[in-house]
């Protein structure tokens, strides 16, 4: 047994330099393009886990009382803005505001309609958009049948206004990502990545005596749920050659999609920099708060809707132990945050984002 506390003693030490080593990386994920180095990157997608490690080798180090406990700490302490990008305080209040003066936005990536079609007789999203008062809804993983009405379409969510960019058809559905909106869209344009899997789109909304611009985006996805499923099914028949073959296929995947996250974070950041309205970004960005891919996008005049409104533990996305946060809503200076909310419904393997914000006068 003593034997087996010094194997475990000296086990610690490599860890606790190889998580210092990830989480310092993930310091610098919000700065560096993949395309030049991927290391910050992949420290950045996996960052909670790195942050769990961290927490437990601070507490193991503490008991032992030994130096090692000061790099777990430094480590974390650093990470600071990762934290605040998950956690905020519970007792945040709302803002204030004028009734009749806040527009209500929703994201939510619905994962192709699948469960809510199946549980349509319970709970629809015209429920959601009534118990809300959403007043735009935007859409990632739309479907819908290739001969569907769109008006009955409209109806059915309950906003008059829609646009709809599909980026792959086929004879029997057209997939895509979506707009509605209470208001009229007055003009709207389609970011085309190349992709029949991920898009952007962008639309600009009458609001009264104002316009806005809103962006929708669906991002290079990560495929961590896909190999992870491989991995399962290699690792319940004990096969360690395909457990290894896995995860190499995993890393390699996973890096050039941080780089194709990157590209396209860069065209949609450069037609931001053309826009004359105010700007809302949402969507499902397959990626965390310290990414390259958000902090493009967001650049430094668009804050972060959580971050400035949000309550508690931030997570948005239901797979993978509900760790990540890859959906977002955020808005440049021209707006003011109200509150900030993403409930969870069985409906899809991400949570809705819906925020009100408040065009500053």
């Amino acid at each position: 047994m003593a034997a087996l506390r010094f194997f475990f003693y000296l086990l610690m030490k490599p860890t606790t330099l190889g998580m210092a080593f990830l989480g310092i990386c993930g310091v610098f994920a919000p700065y560096i393009n993949p395309d030049k180095w991927w290391i910050p990157a992949l420290s950045g997608l996996f960052m909670p886990v790195i942050m769990i490690m961290n927490i437990y080798l601070l507490v193991y180090w503490s008991i032992c009382k030994k130096w090692w406990v000061i790099l777990p700490l430094i480590t974390i302490i650093c990470n600071y803005n990762f934290l605040s990008s998950m956690f905020q305080s519970p007792w945040k209040k709302d803002i204030p505001y004028t009734k009749g003066n806040e527009i209500t936005i929703g994201s939510y990536n619905v994962e192709g309609f699948y469960w809510i079609v199946r549980n349509e007789g319970k709970y629809n999203l015209k429920d959601l958009v009534e118990e809300n008062h959403i007043d735009i809804l935007c859409f990632q993983e739309h479907c819908e049948e290739a001969q569907q009405d769109s008006i009955a379409v409209k109806e059915r969510f309950g906003l008059p206004h829609r646009r709809v960019f599909f980026n792959r058809k086929t004879s029997w559905a057209n997939f895509g990502i979506s707009i509605y909106s209470r208001y009229p869209i007055i003009r709207h344009g389609e970011i085309d990545f190349g992709s029949e899997k991920n898009a952007s789109m962008w639309a600009d909304i009458a609001i009264k005596d104002d316009t806005i611009r809103i962006f929708n985006n669906h991002l290079q996805t990560t495929n961590v749920s896909i190999n992870q499923k491989k991995y399962d099914e290699y690792k319940s028949v004990k096969n360690w050659k395909g457990q290894a073959r896995t995860l190499v296929t995993l890393l390699e995947q996973l890096k050039e999609n941080f780089e194709i996250r990157a590209r396209q974070s860069i065209l949609v950041r450069q037609i931001i920099d053309t826009t004359q309205y105010p700007v809302v970004i949402c969507g499902d960005f397959n990626d965390t708060p310290i990414s390259f891919a958000f902090n493009h996008i967001a650049g430094k005049d668009i804050k972060d809707g959580f971050r400035d409104r949000g309550k508690g533990y931030g997570h948005s996305f239901n797979g993978i132990k509900g760790l990540l946060r890859i959906d977002f809503i955020g808005y440049n200076q021209s707006f003011k945050g109200l509150s900030y909310q993403s409930p969870y419904l069985s409906l899809s393997d991400h949570n809705p984002i819906i925020m009100k914000i408040e065009l500053k006068k």
